[in-house]
């Protein structure tokens, strides 16, 4: 009982403070078209799960940062968390492909209708200086740059709080009852970013429910990651990469539109419930660990 009070306590007042915050910079006038502006507070809006996390344990007299997943010690999962976002977006553009009405686009037709002019200027400038496959390569090797650096950075901002704080908070309940229901609040906490057009720029409303589908796929790949790894740091490196290469499963596709395009749209959703199979059939048959069916605290001790 003493867990569940703690993850609703910190799941209501995460809630609370990010969409103040949010509603507070949309009043003031904050708009997604706003560049540099909308960035700055996009980044810091990343923070807001983490600091909550620290202000409730220092409420509750626990040491800052302590118990909450934080390891630095490396081990095969850590590459794993960065290559793992990379296959997803190729599979889902390979995907994407198969759907009607969408076709291959060597100008960048699908990512330069998602992003802002200044964006597009720089991305149409990388895409005719290299030939398409060079340029993929670049991408990727600057997407696991991104992710293992600043990216992760940022990530682990969102990463201390859900796959941290909230993991510890529900260690006593199953893994795929957490998954679903961190992967739920996650979802929900993107909704004041969504409606301003972030990841679903022409259907915002919708995009709401699709973020919070998209969230929940994609959740128990990163708690089992972070579970084998024995370490949060694994989410956030597989958050920030997934954050840098993301634009891959949309770059290269003309026609469809932001509901089924791309990691976020339906072909994202067909690759992550794949792709929870094959982690949940690699876990118990190769593995032989089961820990799709377990309780948290059994594989992930604190």
């Amino acid at each position: 009982m003493y867990l569940i009070q703690r993850s609703i306590q910190y799941i209501i007042v995460t809630l609370v403070v990010s969409w103040i915050a949010a509603g507070t910079a949309i009043l003031l006038g904050l708009r997604i078209t706003d560049g540099l502006t909308y960035t700055i507070f996009a980044g810091a809006y990343m923070f807001l799960p983490a600091i909550c996390a620290i202000v409730l344990q220092l409420i509750h007299k626990e040491k800052p940062f302590s118990e909450l997943g934080i390891s630095f010690r490396l081990n095969r999962w850590w590459l794993v968390a960065g290559i793992v976002p990379i296959v997803l977006a190729f599979l889902t553009l390979g995907i994407n492909l198969l759907f009607p009405n969408v076709s291959y686009s060597a100008t960048s037709e699908g990512l330069l209708s998602r992003i802002t002019p200044e964006q597009a200027q720089l991305v149409t400038q990388q895409v005719t200086r290299y030939s398409p496959f060079v340029f993929v390569l670049l991408q990727i090797l600057n997407s696991l740059i991104a992710g293992y650096t600043i990216n992760a950075i940022f990530a682990f901002g969102e990463e201390l709080g859900w796959r941290g704080y909230l993991l510890k908070a529900l260690q006593d309940k199953r893994f795929l009852f957490v998954s679903l229901i961190i992967g739920a609040v996650w979802g929900v906490w993107h909704f004041p970013l969504i409606l301003l057009g972030h990841n679903y720029p022409q259907h915002p409303v919708v995009g709401v429910v699709m973020m919070i589908i998209f969230c929940i796929l994609l959740t128990p790949i990163m708690i089992y990651i972070v579970i084998k790894a024995r370490s949060v740091i694994t989410a956030a490196i597989f958050h920030g990469v997934l954050n840098a290469i993301g634009g891959i499963s949309l770059m290269f596709l003309a026609g469809g539109n932001d509901l089924t395009n791309g990691l976020t749209g339906l072909a994202g959703f067909i690759v992550l419930l794949l792709a929870n199979i094959a982690f949940y059939l690699f876990d118990k048959y190769l593995m032989r660990e089961n820990i799709f069916t377990k309780v948290i605290w059994r594989e992930y001790p604190s």
